[in-house]
């Protein structure tokens, strides 16, 4: 028919954009029925809507990759603790029912083997907030069918976000997330002059900033905010270490 457009066109494509309030990060309570362990964390996504990551009260974090979420629900759609002392303890303190303040996020690699991550928030307001975005970016279809240089970036911040106190990226996260070919993982970081479990590095490597020592297995790419000149460097190796037929 004339006039007729692409099915791509009726459902207007639009790009992964992350809420203010999400990158900056707001305070929830985790928990769990088998464990009965309530976990106070700050939760946040990252500025390209990856990751869903946590920091909890020792400064570990978690994160999950929102491409595995499958729903975000919350009310009275939410998962509720069975243990009344668990309830107890999540209804201390906060303002509103706790029915209105609970969020379950449903994930997984597929809809049968899946899993959830049970969130209490403040307020009846942000618990509405982070379920519509989280369950926006999850079914973005964008974010569903990245580029290739997306998923190198999305690799790349996945070693961002699991930094050790120091700002080093532990080097076994790297073998971790390219585990097909360990081998080619060591070949890559040679050929870029970073560390690799074959590489000796002497000690005074690790005060350039550029390299660290054989133990611990770490090295560091000085991820400082306030230059972004420096941490794009960072990426520029990143990229053809693993983007340039090396993998």
């Amino acid at each position: 028919m004339a006039g007729a457009q692409p099915g791509v066109h009726a459902l207007q494509l639009k790009p992964v954009c992350v809420s203010d309030s999400l990158k900056k990060g707001t305070k929830f309570v985790k928990w769990d029925d088998d464990s009965a362990i309530v976990t106070p964390i700050i939760l946040r996504t990252d500025p390209q809507g990856f990751f869903f990551y946590w920091t909890d009260q020792n400064k570990e974090t978690e994160l999950l990759d929102l491409s595995l979420v499958k729903d975000a629900r919350c009310g009275k759609h939410a998962k509720a603790p069975k243990d009344p002392k668990l309830r107890e303890l999540l209804d201390v303190g906060n303002i509103g029912r706790l029915e209105h303040r609970m969020i379950t996020v449903v994930y997984g690699p597929d809809l049968v083997n899946i899993s959830h991550l049970n969130l209490v928030a403040f307020q009846e307001e942000v618990a509405k907030e982070w379920t519509n975005e989280v369950f926006s970016l999850a079914t973005n279809l964008l974010a569903q069918n990245m580029s290739r240089d997306a998923f190198l970036e999305k690799a790349y911040t996945k070693l961002k976000l699991q930094v050790t106190p120091e700002g080093r990226i532990p080097l076994k996260n790297i073998y971790r997330l390219f585990s097909a070919d360990r081998k080619r993982v060591e070949t890559a970081l040679e050929a870029c002059s970073l560390p690799s479990s074959r590489v000796d590095k002497a000690d005074d490597a690790a005060n350039t900033g550029e390299s660290c020592g054989k133990a611990p297995k770490h090295f560091n790419l000085h991820f400082n905010k306030q230059n972004k000149m420096i941490a794009l460097a960072c990426y520029s190796s990143f990229v053809r270490c693993f983007g340039v037929g090396k993998m």
